[in-house]
């Protein structure tokens, strides 16, 4: 019976992997459509491919990894601390319930304040990136209001399956961070973060950020320009990080070299 079980369990597994493959690519598309949408492109402009939206997940699983081990790690430590008991038990365990029943209630009523009132700060703060991420916070908790006024009646809720409630409430919440996290991260590149980068082309020099590198394009942000260029790879001879400042003034150039230096933007 065990050993069946167990060949039951291995045949599954391709079809477990097939998912989380598929799972991880379009994730990865969501975020990579927020990382080109505030560089300024249309995703369908770029010229990728799947394996290279599957290498841009490597961006993002690291800190997704992370924050979901924090909530799992909250969440098991609250439990203890809470004895395993429900919301109900917890409340009509106290000697005062209706005060306990307000009290736990009581923090969610600050942060929806702050996520209703976050879209005003956009005049306040000129930070891309800052703005991006209080959009972010404001449309999750908005969500999560909107999703339960719109299934709070208890009739609805008992006309609707438990895998659409689910669907429903985390699928919205999942491609707002994602997208919202590729967004992020796109708007530090436009900042100046990042590692510049010398392209050496034969007649030419290319100075930028390396946004992303795709399977036969290099990804270049230009930030004096503020405009992206596509390099394909097979006409770049050799990459390498621009030298910073120090070592910029440890190497000055002379007169002729200088005027004989070429830099385009195609």
């Amino acid at each position: 019976m065990s050993e069946t079980y167990s060949e039951l369990r291995l045949e599954k597994l391709p079809a477990l992997f097939s998912v989380f493959a598929a799972l991880i690519l379009g994730l990865s598309v969501v975020y990579d459509y927020g990382f080109f949408y505030i560089l300024g492109t249309d995703f369908s402009e770029m010229p990728t491919t799947i394996s290279d939206h599957l290498r841009s997940s490597l961006t993002w699983i690291p800190e997704t990894i992370i924050v979901f081990f924090a909530v799992i790690a909250f969440e098991m430590f609250n439990r203890r601390i809470e004895q395993g008991k429900t919301e109900e038990e917890i409340i009509q365990s106290s000697p005062m319930p209706k005060f306990t029943a307000w009290f736990r209630a009581s923090p969610k009523y600050p942060i929806i304040v702050i996520a209703l009132s976050l879209p005003l700060t956009l005049w306040l703060n000129p930070d891309l990136s800052m703005q991006l991420q209080h959009w972010q916070f404001s449309l999750i908790i908005i969500w999560f209001l909107s999703h339960s006024y719109l299934f709070g009646h208890e009739r609805i809720i008992q006309r609707t399956s438990k895998e659409f409630l689910f669907a429903s409430k985390w699928l919205p919440l999942i491609l707002i961070f994602f997208a919202f996290n590729g967004a992020i991260a796109a708007s530090y590149i436009k900042a100046g973060s990042g590692t510049k980068y010398v392209l050496k082309l034969d007649e030419t020099e290319i100075i930028g950020t390396l946004a992303r590198s795709f399977d036969k394009y290099y990804l270049i942000w230009d930030k004096d320009k503020d405009s992206l260029l596509l390099v394909n790879t097979s006409k770049v001879s050799q990459l390498y990080p621009a030298p910073t400042t120090k070592e910029s003034k440890k190497r000055q150039p002379t007169a002729k070299a200088a005027n004989e230096g070429k830099f385009t933007k195609a």
